[in-house]
């Protein structure tokens, strides 16, 4: 069988969907027209502005993957740059050239893995992180996943979820959506990390393991 650790359902007969985690939004205050761009590392920074009824501004936004851009689209954002390398710290030398002389909000969950708010603020970019969310792990009572499965991870906080639910068997294949997440697999021999930070391109590597 195929399991998905994620907080974000795909529907997908084959796919079993693990629900380790769960976001809890902050309350905030903020007034977007105080910066010039926004950096968003995550569909749930997006989230937390929906669930804070803040208003939309037309800044310059950098989103780190194609669903994280759709989101910010969707909320009202008109220039967004989508980055070419989905993952973190990547993604953080990529746009840091852009974010020079501007005023930037970098809105964030609480507990992050990679340095992209230290990397940009060291490099002479005036940065504000907001910590706007939180990933709580999750009590479940369900049976393990059966020998030989696969398992998509999809964030470091995944893997920490269901590592507390269940025990790790070495006849599972663990298949990673970004090098951050492979890392948090490192008690896995051959961790899998997908090409791209999407959960489609996961379940696709994963269905050709399938046996």
């Amino acid at each position: 069988m195929i399991y998905l650790v994620s907080n974000t359902p795909y529907n997908l007969d084959e796919v079993i969907n693990l629900k380790v985690c769960e976001v809890v939004f902050y309350k905030f205050n903020l007034n977007l027209n105080d910066f010039d761009a926004a950096v968003f590392t995550s569909k749930n920074g997006v989230n937390a502005l929906k669930f804070n009824n803040i208003k939309c501004e037309n800044l310059d936004i950098f989103a780190i993957s194609n669903s994280t851009a759709q989101a910010c689209k969707e909320f009202g954002f008109k220039r967004i740059f989508e980055g070419f390398n989905a993952h973190g710290n990547e993604f953080a030398k990529e746009i840091y050239p852009c974010l020079r002389g501007k005023k930037v909000l970098y809105i964030s969950a609480k507990d992050t893995v990679s340095g992209l708010s230290s990397f940009l603020q060291s490099n002479g970019v005036d940065i504000n992180t907001l910590i706007a969310y939180e990933n709580r792990l999750l009590k479940l009572n369900l049976k393990k996943p059966e020998d030989g499965s696969i398992i998509i991870f999809t964030s470091p906080k995944n893997v920490e979820g269901f590592l507390s639910n269940f025990s790790w068997n070495d006849s599972y294949k663990a298949i990673a959506i970004g090098k951050t997440t492979a890392k948090a697999l490192d008690f896995v021999t051959e961790a899998i990390i997908s090409p791209t930070q999407q959960i489609s391109e996961c379940v696709n590597i994963a269905k050709s393991y399938k046996i």
